[in-house]
């Protein structure tokens, strides 16, 4: 399974998970995106600093490529200079955590955490660092202690949601991540994703709640395929197939390319037991990807997809077969 780290913040370079993924609103002397205080009270000066320093310095480490360990060696000796700067340590800790260094990472929120308790940042990197390294029920606990001072903040709320979902609790994961939508103003489309995923979970009597939720994501962020395939999926689990074929019309509609949709469509089509209607998608499938040029004919994805509509020809004349003489048409 993708790390919450590339699932959350994968579009163009790292982000801290003590950064909010949302795009910066650049309002003079406001505090910090990263973490936004209960009440303007509960973050002194210092800590604001911190959340500065990381959001400065953190992702420059990843987008630039440098070592790891180097940085980690060069913060060392920082510290060895500034043995009570609690931001120093959260530093490091996140480079041991990116680095995988689940007990180093740990031992320096510890260390950061008895210099400034009020560093509340710190368990939603050690959240983060727990959910990464499999231990789930301590991630829940460090995302529960951070979000009761942070209740509104989406990452937080994304990354227990996420460590709900992999210890079964869909119907709480769905939860946090209807929070995490409502207090983000840029929501990403993974968070609807994830959470009609983790409804799917539950069972056949989520599904309706699923499917309206991915359908909030398009009103929201428009018709984006991603959504528009799980709706599909969800859809065919209900047998709403003409709702299936509404959605992939509109996937279609997109894309310049209709062989991989014609292909779907006679999926589709073959599900409902509409065999005639199939056929013609397959065929019109067919005619689409042998008129591709060679350099797009050629790649894997559309070797693929051949493999897939001969299948499914291959289904139809076995089928065909079976039928006696007065049966085929």
């Amino acid at each position: 399974m993708a790390s919450s780290l590339t699932i959350l913040l994968s579009r163009t370079a790292w982000r801290s998970p003590l950064e909010r993924p949302r795009r910066p609103a650049t309002v003079p002397n406001s505090p910090s995106p990263m973490v936004r205080p209960s009440r303007p009270s509960s973050l002194t000066a210092a800590v604001c600093v911190v959340w500065a320093a990381l959001c400065l310095m953190l992702p420059a480490v990843v987008a630039a490529h440098q070592d790891l360990s180097d940085r980690i060696a060069e913060l060392t000796k920082e510290i060895a200079r500034h043995p009570k700067n609690a931001a120093l340590y959260l530093k490091r800790g996140e480079l041991h955590r990116l680095h995988g260094e689940w007990d180093a990472a740990s031992a320096d929120y510890d260390r950061a955490t008895q210099l400034a308790p009020d560093l509340v940042a710190v368990d939603l990197a050690r959240g983060d660092m727990l959910l990464a390294a499999g231990r789930l029920p301590a991630a829940k606990i460090a995302l529960d202690r951070f979000l009761t001072k942070q209740p509104e903040h989406a990452v937080g709320l994304v990354l227990r949601a996420r460590v709900l979902t992999q210890l079964g609790q869909h119907v709480a994961a769905a939860a946090d991540f209807t929070r995490a939508i409502a207090h983000e103003p840029d929501p990403l489309p993974e968070h609807y994703l994830e959470r009609a995923q983790a409804l799917a979970a539950e069972g056949e009597g989520h599904l309706d709640e699923a499917l309206g939720g991915l359908d909030e994501g398009i009103q929201k962020l428009g018709p984006l395929v991603v959504l528009e395939l799980l709706a599909i999926d969800l859809e065919l689990r209900k047998k709403n197939y003409d709702a299936a074929l509404t959605r992939l019309e509109q996937v279609a509609a997109q894309s310049q390319r209709k062989e991989e949709w014609l292909v779907r469509r006679g999926e589709i089509l073959e599900q409902a037991g509409r065999a005639e209607e199939a056929h013609a998608a397959f065929m019109q499938a067919q005619a689409a990807i042998e008129s591709l040029p060679p350099a797009i004919g050629q790649t894997t994805a559309m070797t693929e997809l051949e493999a897939r509509l001969r299948a499914a020809l291959e289904r139809q004349a076995a089928e065909l077969g079976k039928k006696g003489p007065g049966e085929q048409q």
